[in-house]
């Protein structure tokens, strides 16, 4: 669904009205009182639309909900990443400090779990984590801890025995995100602020006329045509279904003329 109320409207008029004419064009060839097919035709794609639109908003719920939860990590991680090393091993500190003894000792943040002392590396410099990239990381910070946990954006698959048989921990940005929610400890936001914009005319065009509803717009005006075969006021029919076969055009063409 686009993210113009106006389109996911008019979109919807659409695939109603449609709907309509083609259930009151089949009710109608059966039956030829008008008003009683009108009538029935009117419930029934009703009924019909509302079934459709209610799986269409639960799974666009689902969607939305999710991509809702990946912006705030991605958001907060982004905040954590562009703080400096002392802002990080502060923000750390906080967090570990809830439930762990800990300590910052020459720029290193450790702390003591399980009898075992753990040591924080931070990878946020690097996309994603591998066991080559890794080792080299321990081998430039590690100090003799008995465990590390390493807070980086993602990674690839890694033996946690790696390393001279000391556990490694990886916390990758979905982890972070859960600490944060956890201990309500979380980064500096401030500097992602965004301006928002208010949509542009020529944007809301864009979505009418993105190329993946040219066949929704092709099958529209295909079914209107057709039903103005059936239907009185066939003009009517002709010119609705005219104008949605050419959007269908319009969607097709206008990429071509944007390269």
């Amino acid at each position: 669904m686009s993210k113009f109320k106006i389109v996911n409207l008019i979109d919807k008029i659409f695939v109603t009205v449609t709907l309509f004419l083609l259930v009151f064009a089949w009710i109608n060839f059966y039956m030829r009182s008008l008003w009683t097919s009108f009538i029935l035709a009117t419930i029934t794609s009703i009924a019909l639309i509302n079934i459709i639109y209610f799986f269409i908003n639960k799974k666009q719920t689902k969607i939305n909900n999710i991509k809702v939860n990946n912006e705030k990590i991605d958001d907060m991680f982004l905040a954590f990443k562009l703080s400096s090393k002392e802002e990080k091993l502060n923000l750390l500190n906080k967090i570990y400090s809830i439930s762990h003894q800990t300590k910052i000792k020459k720029g290193v943040l450790f702390y003591e779990k399980d009898n075992k002392q753990h040591q924080i590396i931070l990878a946020t410099h690097f996309d994603k984590v591998d066991q080559r990239t890794l080792l080299n990381l321990l081998d430039e910070n590690a100090t003799n801890a008995d465990c590390y946990d390493v807070i980086c954006v993602s990674s690839e698959y890694i033996n946690s025995n790696i390393y001279a048989n000391k556990s490694i921990e990886i916390i990758n940005k979905e982890k972070l995100y859960k600490m944060f929610v956890e201990t309500s400890v979380f980064p500096n936001t401030e500097m992602l602020a965004k301006n928002i914009s208010k949509p542009k005319f020529k944007d809301i065009l864009r979505e009418f006329f993105v190329p993946s509803k040219s066949k929704s717009y092709f099958f529209c005006g295909l079914i209107l045509i057709f039903s103005s075969i059936i239907l009185p006021y066939h003009y009517y029919y002709i010119v609705f279904g005219s104008v949605l076969l050419l959007f269908s055009i319009i969607c097709k063409l206008l990429p071509k003329f944007n390269d």
